[in-house]
């Protein structure tokens, strides 16, 4: 691991000690309106926190490099970024029908299996994953950067259309194939998190716009090395299926290359 990539993982505890306290504050408070509401927190907890943080950590790293002390803001921003990243993900295993996430079963299977009902099981992922959302929001709600990560949120939506129709009946180009990785993963991972990072330690507008098209080479790369672990990974170590892609008829850089 290089000494860069250390130094913004090491923020990944701290920043997942904020989603705890502010999960245990919700579970409190669902609780009392109905048992959906203790158990869903409970589900949630150890999904937000079992992944690598990457978005809040680099959030929190950015940050770093311009303000010596770090304010609660970035804190809570980081957590939303995980939090908005959850609810993706929640809704990507849906769409994607994959039943295994970060090594464990993804929310719509965990449900499935509760209540030996798939139409129920996706129902409350979806639910979870509205849930994420609107936490995030609430995080974000007296902070300066919520326009910035709302309006660049709004292409991960259009990007995760075409992809649900990838391969399905409908062929991409390569550059079709980039513009889907560029705002579906590219931006939103990279470019947001280092932009949010940047903004609250309150940097020039000239380092934002440089920090976010750096952002874009690093997710492409990230997003094409994420599909070689698809098509040849280790579950047990990307806590993901191999083959997901290949079972759903995704086009992938990958696949096009080798066609």
């Amino acid at each position: 691991m290089s000494d860069s990539l250390r130094a913004i993982l090491s923020h990944k505890k701290i920043v997942d000690e904020q989603l705890i306290s502010y999960l245990t504050e919700k579970k409190t408070k669902f609780s009392q309106i109905n048992n959906w509401g203790g158990d869903i927190i409970d589900r949630l907890l150890p999904f937000v926190t079992s992944g690598k943080t990457t978005r809040g950590s680099l959030a929190v790293y950015i940050y770093s490099l311009f303000q010596k002390n770090l304010s609660p803001d970035i804190y809570k921003a980081a957590a939303a970024l995980e939090l908005y990243h959850s609810g993706f993900l929640i809704h990507d295993d849906i769409m994607d029908r994959d039943n295994l996430r970060r090594g464990k079963p993804s929310i719509w299977e965990q449900y499935r299996s509760i209540t030996h009902d798939t139409h129920i099981g996706i129902s409350q992922a979806i639910n979870a994953g509205d849930l994420c959302f609107f936490m995030a929001q609430e995080l974000l709600s007296d902070l300066d950067i919520l326009r910035l990560v709302t309006k660049e949120l709004q292409p991960v939506i259009i990007a995760q259309m075409q992809d649900v129709v990838s391969g399905r009946g409908q062929s991409l180009s390569k550059d079709e194939v980039l513009s889907l990785y560029r705002y579906k993963t590219a931006r939103y991972t990279f470019s947001l998190s280092m932009a949010v990072g940047a903004t609250i330690a309150k940097t020039t507008a000239d380092n934002v716009t440089l920090l976010m098209r750096l952002g874009e080479s690093m997710g492409l790369l990230f997003q094409i090395r994420d599909d070689e672990l698809c098509i040849e990974g280790d579950s047990a170590v990307t806590g993901k299926p191999v083959g997901s892609d290949e079972k759903n008829k995704k086009q992938t850089l990958a696949t096009l290359l080798d066609s």
